[in-house]
C-alpha cells in the first residue's frame, strides 16, 4: 500500500516510521530542507550541536518520546535545571514546594493554598470535569485571587492573549501534571533525532523528499491525486500533518459542515529571538524565566545553555527571548535586529551590565501555527484523524488534548493515526 504523509515534523516522522516497520510505502513531502517540524534545527560555525529555532526538551513523563528514541539509537539525558519568575524588579526561583513557601509575594495561608491546590492537580488522574470551566475560575477558588492575579494572570493572558481568561481547567490540569523536575535533552540536539529516525525509514525503503509543498490533494476513484509542483503522484491513502488552515487549502471535496468545522479552531502563533551571549545572561543559573511583569512585550527568557553545557556551543551562551503572539501581531513583520531593539530597554532592566556588545549574533524564528487556544468543553469540538473522505487523515496539535503540544505528544498522534492505517481495509 502506498502512503503519502504530508510534513516532516515528529508527527509525520513516527507515521512514517511506524508504517514503513509494517512494509508499507511511506513517502513523506515536505516543504523544508530538512526535517523537525516546530524543532526545525540550524547550527552555526564551530557549534558541536544543532539548536532548535523553537525552544524544545522532554519531561520525564515522556514515554513516546523517549521509546522512539531507543527505538532509533538516540541517547536522551536529563538535568534538573532551575526554573524562576520576574516580578517587580525581581527574579524569585519558583519551581518546587520549598520555593514556593518562600515565595513572599503571597501570603503563608495563600502560598499553602497554592501548594495544595498543585498537589491536588498532580495527584488527580481526571481531567474531564476540569474542561467545563476556566483556569481562572478554577485558580481563584483553590489558590485563591491573589495566587490568580501575581503568580498565573500574568502567563495565561500573555501565552493566550485576549483568550486568556478563557482557557480551560483540564489544559492546566496536563501543565501541572506533566511537569517534571528533571528534563531531558537528546544528544547532538533535536535535529539530531529526527535524522535518526529519517535514516531508519529510508532503511525501511520509505523516502523523504524535501524542499517540496503539496498543492493539491484529490481523490479519484479509490486513489488519491497529490500534485507537487507540477507533477502528480498516485497513493492508496494520504495522512496530513501540516495545521488545519494549510489543509484545507490544498484538499479537494471536503464536505462544507467539516471544512467550517475545523475553520472555527483558533491558534496562536510563536516568535522566537534567539542571542548568542559572550555570557550568561541569567547569572543566577535560570533554565527558565517566566516574565510576570505585564508591561514587558515578551512572556519568557529560556537560557538553553543553562541547561546544555555550553561547550557544545563554542562556549556561546543561547538566550531563547519567547513570544506567543496572533499571526497578524506586528512583530511578525519585525526583523531580528528590530525585534531586539524593541526587547533590549527590558533585557537590560532583567540584567542591567546587558548591552549590545555582549551580543555575538541574533536569529528570528515564526510560526503562524503553534499553540491552539483550549476553550471550556474543548474536547467536543477535537476533530478526528479519519476526514470524510474515506483513506484520507489529519494528525496535528488540534487533536492533541488534554495534555498540551509537544514533541512527545507529536509523536504519540503519530503512532495512533499510523494503527489506524494499519488496522484499516485494503484498497
Amino acid at each position: 500500500m502506498k502512503i503519502a504523509i504530508i510534513g516532516a515534523g515528529f508527527s509525520g516522522l513516527s507515521t512514517a516510521y511506524y508504517l514503513s516497520k509494517n512494509s508499507y510505502d511511506v513517502t513523506v513531502f515536505e516543504s523544508c530542507d530538512k526535517p523537525g517540524g516546530l524543532a526545525l534545527s540550524f547550527k552555526d560555525n564551530n557549534w558541536q550541536w544543532s539548536l532548535e529555532g523553537h525552544y524544545h526538551h522532554i519531561f520525564a513523563s515522556d514515554i513516546d518520546v523517549l521509546n522512539l528514541a531507543r527505538a532509533v539509537g538516540q541517547k536522551v539525558f536529563f538535568k534538573k535545571p532551575v526554573s524562576s519568575t520576574y516580578l517587580d524588579g525581581k527574579i524569585y526561583q519558583l519551581d518546587s514546594p520549598i520555593s514556593l513557601l518562600k515565595f513572599n509575594k503571597l501570603n503563608f495561608i495563600e502560598r499553602l493554598r497554592t501548594g495544595a491546590a498543585i498537589a491536588f492537580l498532580k495527584i488527580n488522574p481526571f481531567w474531564k470535569p476540569l474542561e467545563k470551566i476556566t483556569s481562572y475560575e478554577f485558580v481563584s477558588s483553590t489558590m485563591g485571587k491573589k495566587s490568580w492575579e501575581i503568580i498565573w494572570k500574568p502567563l495565561f493572558v500573555k501565552k493566550f492573549g485576549k483568550y486568556g481568561m478563557d482557557i480551560n481547567a483540564a489544559w492546566f490540569w496536563a501543565r501541572i501534571k506533566k511537569r517534571s523536575s528533571s528534563l531531558g535533552y537528546p544528544e547532538g540536539g533535536f535535529g539530531e533525532f529526527a535524522k535518526k529516525i529519517e535514516k531508519e525509514i529510508k532503511k525501511n525503503s520509505g523516502k523523504v523528499i524535501y524542499n517540496k509543498s503539496v498543492n493539491k490533494i484529490e481523490k479519484r476513484g479509490d486513489k488519491f491525486i497529490i500534485n507537487v509542483g507540477n507533477k502528480g503522484e498516485t497513493f492508496d491513502k494520504v495522512i496530513s500533518t501540516i495545521p488545519p488552515k494549510l489543509f484545507l487549502d490544498i484538499a479537494k471535496n471536503l464536505p462544507e459542515e467539516y471544512i467550517n468545522g475545523l475553520s472555527k479552531l483558533k491558534s496562536l502563533g510563536t516568535i522566537n529571538l534567539i542571542l548568542s551571549l559572550k555570557e550568561s545572561f541569567l547569572k543566577e543559573g535560570s533554565y527558565w524565566l517566566n516574565i510576570n511583569d505585564m508591561d514587558y512585550p515578551f512572556l519568557a527568557l529560556v537560557e538553553h545553555t543553562n541547561l546544555i553545557d555550553k561547550e557544545f556551543y563554542n562556549n556561546e551562551s543561547l538566550l531563547y527571548v519567547v513570544n506567543y503572539l496572533s499571526s497578524n501581531h506586528k512583530y511578525f513583520q519585525y526583523n531580528e535586529g528590530q525585534l531586539l531593539e524593541e526587547y533590549l530597554p527590558y533585557l537590560k532592566k532583567i540584567n542591567n551590565k546587558f548591552n549590545k556588545n555582549m551580543i555575538n549574533k541574533a536569529w528570528i524564528f515564526k510560526s503562524d501555527y503553534t499553540q491552539p487556544v483550549v476553550e471550556v468543553k474543548r474536547s467536543g469540538i477535537i476533530p478526528p484523524f479519519e476526514t470524510p473522505i474515506e483513506g484520507l487523515y489529519i494528525c496535528n496539535m488540534e487533536q492533541i488534548y488534554p495534555w498540551d503540544r509537544g514533541t512527545n505528544y507529536a509523536i504519540n498522534l503519530g503512532n495512533k493515526v499510523a494503527e489506524l492505517v494499519l488496522k484499516s481495509k485494503q484498497p
